[in-house]
């Protein structure tokens, strides 16, 4: 089941976070996997539909600190331009099983 971790965001902001994957409470290192996210206006919208925007490594996904399980991802200013809600999941793959092991809502608050 994965964490639920809710993220609050100024209207305008350019910015980046940072999370933390974790097993049990446990950081869970990632250097053996691939992680990825995907931000979506809601739960229902699949993945693979065209507003859906996705991270990998290298494009908006860095990972921070792979031993950690820290994973940083920018968030796109097309997300940040109005206030309202957006979902994201992060997901790691590991010998070829995707799990998501992060989700929850961007909230983006009027400035």
């Amino acid at each position: 089941m994965p964490s639920n971790v809710n993220v609050e965001l100024s209207q305008g902001d350019d910015t980046a976070r940072t999370w933390q994957i974790t097993a049990d409470s446990t950081p869970l290192n990632v250097s053996a996997g691939t992680v990825t996210a995907v931000i979506k206006r809601t739960q229902l919208v699949d993945d693979d539909d065209p507003t859906a925007i996705h991270r990998s490594a290298g494009d908006g996904l860095t990972v921070v600190d792979a031993a950690q399980g820290k994973v940083e991802i920018r968030i796109p200013t097309t997300v940040a331009a109005s206030p309202g809600a957006w979902w994201y999941k992060i997901g790691l793959t590991i010998n070829g099983k995707t799990e998501v092991v992060i989700d929850g809502w961007l909230t983006v608050l009027d400035t």
